[in-house]
């Protein structure tokens, strides 16, 4: 499927617009206002920079879904299981660097009637800052993403992609995804109980795979769509080879009758 028949469900493209175009009327174009939360300046990076990043960082998550299905496939459904929820803390990582950049990516477009300008600097969040942030930390947010992923695709249901729970909803899980990613690599003890990565059975791992796979075909079709309206469709920075890379895993049938019906787009 190209990517350009992956939209962003009608409803979902009227609100984005209306978003975009009010955050430009609300920020002056030559400003960015930050409270700071400390003495130190603020760490900024230019737009360029950014985007690169943030293709580096959603790569290396549509690789971990990649290996995540080829060890499952190879009855290594406990490394599986770890490498899925390091998938969902680098997708974190995207999220946090793609809500600071997103504005400035978006200004050279001139989209909804905005005049098209340069540019500018990029706020690294804080999350990105140089200290590490805690897995339960990255796990909360990457949740709180993917909680959204039914009313992404469902009209019915379109609220709980906009007004997704508070992070604090997602504390519990959060641990519970890190204590999943430490069994699938350590072996541990409980007094007289000894569990192993060796020992998890393959069980929902398969559902596992294509639901964080399709959240991360959701953040991705975010990005197609904030861009493909731009008049000058050369403005438009792709990232169709990820698309293509994490379908078979996001929706595994679509994807094989598309092969199917044009073997050589498949390829490509």
């Amino acid at each position: 499927m190209p990517v350009g028949h992956l939209r962003l469900p009608i409803g979902g493209l009227v609100q984005r617009r209306h978003d975009i175009v009010a955050r430009a009327k609300a920020r002056p174009a030559d400003t960015w206002i930050m409270a700071k939360t400390s003495e130190k300046e603020p760490e900024t990076i230019t737009a360029d920079f950014a985007r690169r990043w943030w293709k580096s960082l959603m790569a290396n998550t549509v690789a971990l879904v990649e290996d995540a299905a080829l060890l499952a496939s190879h009855d290594s459904p406990g490394r599986a299981q770890a490498l899925i929820v390091l998938a969902m803390e680098e997708l974190a990582k995207a999220r946090w660097l793609y809500e600071a950049a997103e504005y400035e990516w978006t200004a050279p477009l001139g989209l909804y009637g905005l005049e098209p300008r340069s540019a500018g600097d990029v706020v690294v969040p804080e999350g990105l800052s140089s200290a590490r942030r805690p897995h339960a930390e990255k796990l909360q947010v990457a949740e709180q993403f993917a909680s959204g992923l039914a009313g992404f695709w469902s009209l019915d249901r379109r609220m709980e992609y906009y007004e997704r729970p508070d992070l604090e909803t997602f504390t519990a899980t959060a641990k519970q995804r890190n204590l999943d990613k430490q069994a699938g690599f350590y072996v541990d003890r409980d007094g007289e109980s000894i569990t192993s990565p060796l020992a998890i059975t393959a069980d929902d791992i398969a559902n596992a795979i294509r639901r964080t796979a399709k959240v991360v075909q959701m953040h991705l079709i975010e990005d197609h769509t904030r861009q493909q309206d731009a008049p000058d469709v050369s403005m438009i920075d792709s990232a169709e080879d990820l698309h293509w890379a994490v379908m078979p895993y996001s929706d595994p049938e679509l994807f094989a009758d598309f092969v199917a019906r044009h073997p050589q787009s498949g390829d490509e």
